[in-house]
């Protein structure tokens, strides 16, 4: 066993579990791993096999960003059969400092650290007002939205729910997407329902409905096929759920008065970054009731790390403003 790095961080998503050593007061990712939940009981037996191949017998400082609320200090998966008791992990591994927070809060948190070749440039360029609120949102397992703003503590992460907040139809076509995915799920229907990887396929599903078929695709060939042709069903597909993460966007900024910036994150885009680029999300994020020349002033950025949250997760415990 190899002498232990001293901080644990830790990007626990839907899907996968991605976990990193840092040195402290560092940014510096090392043995970086990507373990699927499904395989795994629980989050502790991932953990202890992830040391274990990486060689370290102890830690004495852990992060971890998660994919649901944190309440009282522990997490039950939103899109995951894992639940995180923070103080039970504390004890279990025998740790100085055991943080969790929310997913998008360490998206956030790695906003200010991502150097320029990590960012791209969705629309104009433009200024943003360094002392306004920032916003990072973006689709993958569900739908991340998180606040950040710098504080004499410094940055401070502003985390929510607001990928379950009730989709806005804002066109004849997305009122017929709404209730044919309302038919399908039931109920209410948040944002989330579309804007995310299972999202993506019930709007193909929708749209495939309303040209009087019923064809089905799974998300990555989706994107594969929108990617190979512009002029098929997935392009079409694919620009109305960039049309619909702007206007979620552009909603979510105005609430937060974003004028710091807007950066999108999450799994998705980065995978489609060219049609993005040259698509309908920077119109439809300015197309706002009364405030298209406010909105028109934000610039929005797509985030192209390849571990944002980890990156995030390790920006917390270098701020001991934190706990």
């Amino acid at each position: 066993m190899t002498k232990a790095l001293r901080s644990l961080v830790g990007d626990i998503g839907g899907t996968n579990a991605r976990f990193a050593l840092v040195n402290p007061d560092s940014l510096v990712l090392e043995g970086i791993q990507t373990m699927s939940s499904i395989d795994y009981s629980d989050l502790e037996d991932a953990v202890r096999l992830y040391l274990k191949n990486q060689g370290v017998e102890t830690i004495t400082r852990a992060c971890l960003a998660v994919a649901g609320p944190v309440v009282d200090g522990k997490v039950s998966f939103t899109n995951s059969h894992w639940k995180i008791d923070r103080q039970q992990f504390k004890q279990d591994f025998e740790l100085a400092v055991m943080a969790l927070i929310n997913d998008f809060a360490a998206q956030a948190l790695a906003v200010p650290h991502l150097p320029p070749n990590e960012r791209m440039v969705i629309g104009p360029e433009l200024e943003m007002d360094p002392d306004a609120v920032k916003l990072v949102i973006g689709p993958g397992t569900g739908l991340g939205v998180c606040g950040l703003i710098e504080t004499p503590l410094g940055w401070q992460a502003l985390p929510g729910e607001g990928g379950n907040a009730d989709f806005a139809p804002c066109s004849e076509r997305d009122i017929s997407v709404w209730r044919f995915i309302r038919k399908e799920v039931g109920g209410l229907l948040g944002v989330e329902r579309i804007l995310s990887g299972s999202g993506l396929e019930l709007l193909y599903e929708a749209h495939s409905s309303l040209d009087g078929r019923m064809d089905k695709l799974q998300a990555a060939d989706i994107t594969q096929q929108a990617l190979a042709e512009q002029n098929s069903l997935a392009c079409q597909v694919l620009d109305h759920f960039f049309e619909i993460l702007g206007n979620t966007a552009g909603n979510a900024a105005l609430i937060l008065g974003a004028r710091g910036g807007v950066y999108i994150a999450g799994g998705i885009i980065p995978r489609v970054k060219t049609l993005f680029a040259k698509g309908t999300f920077r119109k439809a994020f300015e197309n706002r009731d009364k405030m298209k020349e406010y909105m028109s002033g934000i610039p929005t950025s797509l985030i192209l790390s390849e571990h944002p949250g980890l990156t995030g997760a390790a920006a917390y415990l270098n701020c001991s403003g934190h706990y």
